[in-house]
Parts: C-alpha cells; structure tokens; sequence
C-alpha cells in the first residue's frame, strides 16, 4: 500500500497460510485464497463479528493506535519525536451470494496517521528526512495529518473458490509477500524494511488488477498488473501523464505439513521519468517463514533489482517471533536484522537496521507494544552514522 511501501498493509498479515494447512487435515478447495483474502471469523471471535458474516456478508478488520517516538539522531545533534494517532480498517462486503464459486464482494480500506500536538501534526514521513534512510522507521505513517484510501475494489471468487480476480484501486501489499510474523506494523515490527520487501515496491491506490489461482492445497501463484501513477490522495482515474507500471508474480509453497511457506516475486517494471525519457527495471524477491515449534517462528526475505531506481537496488532480512512466558500465548518478543541498498546510487548505500519490539496482549482488544530501533550508515545521509529510535505503541483492535 505504498509507493514506498507504506503498508496500510499493515495487514497484508492476513495471509496466515502455514495455519491454513497445519489445522485442515482434509483442506477444502479455495483455503488458501480465503486466508489471503477475507476476515472469517476465527474461533474465539465475538458473536457479533460471526453474525455479521454470515447473515450480512460483512467482514472487518480495525487497527486504532497510539503511538509515541523518539530519536536520539534525526539529522547530526538534533533530537526528535512524535506524537500521533493511526488507523488501519479494512472491509469486505458481499455484494452477491455464491456458495460454490465464493460470490462477488466490494472491497474497501482506509489508513491514516494525525499528529496530537503542534510539532507532530507538520512531521512528514517520521524522522525520514532526518535519517535519510533506505527505509522508513514506520510503515503505516504517511504524515502528520492524512488520511488515504489505499483500496477500493471488486473481488470475484470463480473455479469452486480456487481462483480469484480483484480489480480497481488497489493496495499489492495486501496480496503479495506477505510473510505472517512480519507484516503487520500495529502488532509487529514497525520499519518498513521489515514489512515488506524494499526491492519490489508494491504500489497501493492506483488503478490495478490482481489475478489469483490456488493450484492445490499447498500452493498457489498470483500475477498483478499496476499503474504507479498516483500518489496518496490524488484521484486514480485522473490522467497524471505519467506511465509509470509494474508487473508481479508471485508463486507460493507450503512444506513441513504448513510448518514452512516459501514464496518467490518476480516483477518488472516501467519507469515514466516524467521528462520525455524512461527506463526498465526487473527483479527477484523471495520469503521463507518456518514454525520451529509452538514458541518460535522464523523468516528471511531477500531481494534484488538490475536497477537502484524506482525501490531499493538489494535487500536482505532475517527475524523471529519468540514466545518468552509459555502461560502468554499471546505475547511474543520480536527480533529483526536487514541490509538495505538504496534506491539511487551513492556512495554511502549499505544500510544496515536491527529492530527488538515486545508485543504484550492485556486483553481481547487492546496490546502494548514498545520498540527500539537502530539504523546504521544511514543511506542518504554520510554525515550522520546512525540513528536510534525508541516508541510504544498502544494498539486497539476489533
């Protein structure tokens, strides 16, 4: 959901595909692409979101949060913070009933940040014009004061589920590399480094079509098409003159009985330069994410583009999910280490992030969640050697 990868994605999470496979002995067809796509409700969830889903066809998701930051090194001794409020909610609305095929639905997402005090409220992008980094320190914070509409869309099931098309204004980040333990900046790592691949780039709010095959129960391929014209607030039926677009795949296979997903993201990509002139580039990104056991989850992500233009030149990520207190299932400390290569070359372009955050789950809606970051050799900025940013995040969700 991003042109830099602003994830209101923050729940391109909802891809919990080694679950799918690990709790269906016997998978019906279409599980992995209703665990990509919807929000049924889960055991355990109110009586309230189950009735809605089935006599309505209303599934949703809400993230509501506050959240407070700090950095020790914005730009060389200058000290910083902010101050504000994010949202995330995402809707899938039934429009027609079919029970073989999977129906048609309306798709429909909103995200936004607004800074609570003077200072905050004019901060664009948190810290990135400080740092000058190769990612920003949180993904789902687009300004001080904004509020977008990263997806709004048609989504048809066909092919007794297994296959699906979802097309209009839409968000990739919420189809594509979608690694489960990191993918969700209101409940997990917060750099967008982490969230999803800097190297792909994947646009949100703009004009695009995702195609959706479920080949069989442990695998299946996607390919999206996406203008890169638009950016956030702008309206994406109107003509920008700028021809800007990227092709994606991805294919996905779970292994280890769901233990272990790995997934691969070719794309190519059509650089309008705006001055009369344009420019290719192509890549590869791939994830794999594995359950060690019931109190330890793993994943790697890597990427790599023929170009430093239009989205990071490489990337290389590693992170896991501890569960610490065996009597808090709910609660798990996360760990992340990436290399970043900058989207333009310059001499100083190896950045290198590590990440700590503690996800503490009070009760069925509400999670404390501080974090600590550090970025070294930050890409954009030679005169600045690293940054360290502290935050806590008070996450409501229903």
């Amino acid at each position: 959901m991003k042109k830099t990868n602003i994830i209101a994605m923050a729940l391109a999470g909802l891809a919990a595909l080694p679950v799918i496979a690990a709790e269906a002995s016997e998978p019906t067809a279409g599980e992995i692409l209703q665990g990509i796509n919807m929000f049924t409700p889960e055991e355990g969830d109110p009586a309230y979101k189950v009735k809605a889903n089935e006599q309505y066809g209303t599934q949703w998701a809400v993230d509501m949060a506050y959240g407070y930051w700090h950095s020790n090194n914005t730009s060389p001794d200058v000290h910083d913070n902010a101050n504000l409020f994010l949202i995330h909610a995402q809707l899938n609305q039934r429009l027609i009933e079919n029970n073989m095929n999977g129906g048609t639905w309306l798709r429909v997402e909103f995200s936004g940040s607004w800074g609570l005090d003077s200072h905050s409220d004019k901060t664009s992008r948190m810290f990135s014009e400080g740092t000058g980094s190769a990612t920003y320190p949180h993904a789902d914070i687009y300004g001080g004061h904004e509020g977008v509409l990263p997806e709004v869309a048609l989504m048809q099931y066909f092919n007794n589920k297994r296959s699906c098309i979802i097309a209009g204004m839409v968000n990739l980040t919420n189809y594509f590399d979608a690694v489960g333990i990191a993918n969700d900046s209101f409940s997990s790592f917060t750099n967008d480094g982490f969230i999803n691949s800097s190297v792909l780039g994947l646009p949100d709010a703009n004009l695009g079509v995702v195609l959706q095959h479920e080949i069989d129960s442990a695998s299946y391929a996607m390919f999206a098409a996406s203008s890169e014209a638009t950016g956030y607030g702008d309206n994406p039926f109107k003509f920008h003159g700028n021809d800007s677009f990227l092709l994606v795949g991805e294919y996905g296979r779970m292994l280890a009985d769901g233990a272990t997903t790995i997934r691969l993201n070719p794309f190519y990509r059509y650089i309008d330069n705006m001055d009369g002139t344009s420019s290719n580039n192509v890549g590869l990104a791939g994830s794999i994410e594995h359950e060690v056991c019931d109190s330890l989850s793993v994943y790697s992500r890597a990427g790599w583009a023929a170009r430093q233009e239009a989205g990071n030149g490489f990337d290389f990520t590693c992170g896991a999910n501890v569960k610490l207190i065996p009597s808090r299932e709910d609660d798990f400390l996360g760990l992340a280490f990436g290399v970043f290569k900058g989207a333009s070359p310059v001499d100083n372009d190896r950045e290198y992030v590590a990440e700590a955050m503690y996800s503490l789950q009070l009760n069925d809606y509400f999670k404390l969640v501080p974090h600590i970051q550090y970025i070294a050799n930050p890409a954009y900025d030679p005169d600045n050697s690293d940054v360290v940013i502290m935050g806590v995040q008070g996450v409501f969700s229903f």
